[in-house]
């Protein structure tokens, strides 16, 4: 940490509580990566990064203004300052604003290390090497063309302080590599990818295997066409179940059940998936995409189930909207910590255990389009994947649409398989659904 942070936002919240605000907060943060693509064995593009922000909030009352900077110097300092204050000055009070009570703030002396901070020394010749072998990886596969591969390194740094005393930091890395590829078969192209993501540079996947990973879900796209319009089983491949976290999630953000935009707002406490089903968030797992001691209102984390034996136990709050809904807050401000899909009764089920139950249906690999409406649940999306008859793969699928509702899709969630996808802060395996609609041909 650089203690000259520390300094200057104490002294900025020193400077502003004079000036005669009730409150303040200041949050600062900085980040640096580097970033290269290749294309054809070349290299196409090197990029460097490097920012930071300052972003000041003041209360006078009831009223709260904000104003940043990217810079830390004596005089955007003071305008920064003496913007925030005006803002507040002249804004309408929300009854709702201020900071977080005091005893609900996370104590520095409770941190857990989180092991999310990993720096390294590796050269951009060294990333250029790595992403040189994965690309060679994939073009061994006949018929592959490498469209693209990219690899990257970063880290970032931030602190959060209020008037109340608060001050807490946080630093990590995040270091990722993915490949691109294309196939062709009389005339029609298939384009599919493979990625990886982690903290710690020397933990990636090796570039042979993810070279080699993009190339065969490729190549197995080549050649997808349509099916008939019906209704089956789903089995979603985890890296598209994910996303049905994710919506459950923006349905449980507290913004969403205040501006009356989330079809969940009525289910708290309610049984919306099956008994077997759990959710269960931790912040404090080592190495966590979203561990955290505090969240963005400086409030402590904890661990908790958000689904448990299928029933919806708790909403993603913040300080505010908690206030919005006579709630307390679950110290989620800046979302969900890491997540992990459990099962009660059937958590050794294999993927192949999955296609066998499934029988005949469509298995799911990627969806595009905006078709989910978490207002009230409806959910249409493109889709691509695989046919499956008899537990077994047939051929690809393509140019399909896939719909029901997200709670109906809850409901009948049939199994979990055990191929957790450990890339994301949602860390699930495939979903089977009982039935959807698929329109075709």
């Amino acid at each position: 940490m650089n203690k000259n942070t520390s300094e200057i936002v104490t002294e900025i919240l020193a400077t502003v509580k004079k000036k005669g605000a009730t409150e303040a907060e200041v949050v600062y943060s900085k980040g640096k990566g580097l970033s290269i693509s290749l294309r054809n064995g070349d290299v196409d593009t090197i990029e460097n990064s490097e920012d930071s922000s300052l972003i000041l909030t003041v209360y006078n009352g009831k009223a709260k203004g904000s104003a940043s900077s990217a810079l830390l110097d004596e005089a955007s300092i003071a305008l920064t300052i003496e913007k925030a204050w005006e803002i507040a000055k002249l804004t309408q009070e929300d009854e709702f604003a201020g900071l977080a009570d005091e005893e609900l703030l996370a104590n520095p002396a409770d941190f857990k290390d989180l092991d999310i901070y990993h720096p390294t020394d590796v050269t951009p010749d060294a990333m250029i090497e790595n992403g040189l072998k994965a690309e060679k990886a994939a073009l061994e596969t006949k018929g592959i063309i490498v469209d693209e591969t990219n690899i990257s390194i970063g880290e970032g740094f931030s602190v959060y302080a209020s008037s109340h005393g608060f001050l807490g930091t946080k630093q990590g890395t995040n270091c990722s590599m993915s490949v691109v590829a294309i196939a062709e078969k009389d005339g029609a192209m298939e384009r599919d990818y493979w990625w990886d993501a982690v903290r710690d540079y020397n933990n990636m996947m090796p570039a042979t295997e993810l070279g080699k990973k993009a190339a065969a879900r490729t190549i197995a796209r080549v050649g997808a066409r349509k099916v008939k319009s019906c209704k089956v089983p789903v089995l979603f491949d985890a890296t598209v179940a994910q996303g049905l976290v994710g919506h459950m999630l923006s349905a449980l953000a507290g913004s969403s059940l205040y501006q009356d935009a989330s079809f969940l707002k009525d289910d708290l406490n309610t049984q919306i998936f099956p008994e077997w089903f759990e959710i269960h968030e931790n912040p404090f797992i080592k190495g966590g995409f979203a561990s955290r001691n505090f969240d963005s209102n400086g409030v402590a984390t904890k661990a908790r189930n958000i689904i448990d034996s299928g029933v919806l136990t708790g909403f993603l709050l913040s300080i505010y909207s908690a206030r919005r809904l006579g709630l307390v807050t679950t110290g989620n401000a800046g979302g969900a910590h890491n997540l992990f899909i459990k099962t009660h009764n059937n958590s050794e089920k294999s993927f192949d255990d999955a296609l066998k139950q499934l029988n005949t249906g469509l298995y799911v690999t990627s969806v595009m389009g905006q078709g989910v409406n978490t207002i009230n649940g409806d959910y249409s999306r493109g889709a691509s994947g695989f046919w499956i008859e008899n537990g077994e793969i047939q051929f690809p699928v393509s140019e399909i649409t896939i719909a029901s509702n997200l709670k109906d899709m809850y409901k009948n969630l049939v199994l979990i398989a055990n191929d957790t996808d450990q890339r994301t802060k949602i860390q699930t395996g495939s979903w089977l659904i009982e039935e959807m609609t698929i329109a075709g041909v």
